[in-house]
């Protein structure tokens, strides 16, 4: 937090050297007193009092400053702190750069913060308060970057296990595919088999049934029976005529009947 303890040597400061008398000294008093209790509207009146009698103090600077670091008007404290770096004074000049250090990690700026407490330090190498103040901002500016880096890196391992997954998917839609083509390879082969096959049973077939027509006797019509019968009646007829000339026509041994 800031050294707020410098108002007090601020005060006697001004005391001790003349600038600041009478209304002047009491308004800076006065102001210490409302800064101290809380009351920061009256502690800047009473500040801009003393500012009349001295615009271009830096121990003023100093204590508004802190008064608008208090009342988180940052931006106006660091052009008050600016104001009161011109000064002679070491301890001033190492706690306006210590206060200032706080002013900037109050506004989230670490990598400002960080230098301000390096130079506190130059000017005060034993605070104690700006070496823990410096480790701290150090650590939250690393923090701060964390979030940025973790953020990419969980983009970029996301960003591969994408790339893996589709990886993995294609491998086995290849799998399948090759799988599917092998099926409908031996599934086509068996057919083609299935059809040899089958052809050679229907070509057997035939040879066999024209080997058992060959043997089997052609059946003849009736009208065609009764005509070799009769054919063969009349061959028949003829061949015992032709027996029973020869008969009658030979030499005759027997008797007469």
């Amino acid at each position: 937090m800031p050294k707020y303890t410098i108002l007090g040597i601020i005060l006697l400061a001004i005391g001790a050297s003349g600038v600041m008398a009478g209304p002047a000294e009491d308004a800076v008093r006065t102001g210490n007193d409302a800064f101290s209790q809380g009351q920061y509207d009256e502690a800047l009146a009473q500040y801009q009092i003393s500012e009349t009698e001295s615009p271009e103090s830096p121990e003023l600077d100093y204590n508004i400053a802190n008064l608008m670091h208090e009342m988180g008007k940052y931006e106006e404290a660091l052009d008050r702190y600016n104001g009161a770096l011109d000064t002679q004074e070491a301890g001033l000049h190492a706690n306006t750069h210590y206060n200032m250090g706080n002013t900037y990690y109050r506004m989230g700026d670490y990598a400002q913060a960080i230098s301000s407490y390096t130079k506190a330090l130059e000017a005060n190498p034993d605070d104690m308060d700006a070496k823990l103040n410096l480790e701290l901002a150090r650590k939250m500016l690393k923090d701060n970057m964390q979030p940025d880096e973790n953020k990419d890196q969980d983009k970029k391992r996301e960003q591969e296990q994408k790339e893996q997954q589709q990886q993995k998917q294609d491998e086995k839609e290849q799998q399948q595919q090759k799988q599917d083509e092998k099926e409908q390879q031996e599934q086509q082969e068996k057919q083609d088999q299935q059809s040899d096959q089958q052809q050679q049973s229907e070509q057997q077939d035939q040879q066999e049934d024209g080997s058992q027509q060959s043997d089997k006797p052609k059946e003849i019509s009736k009208e065609d029976a009764e005509r070799i019968l009769n054919a063969l009646k009349d061959d028949e007829q003829d061949v015992q005529k032709k027996i029973k000339r020869q008969v009658m026509g030979g030499d005759y041994t027997g008797n007469d009947w």
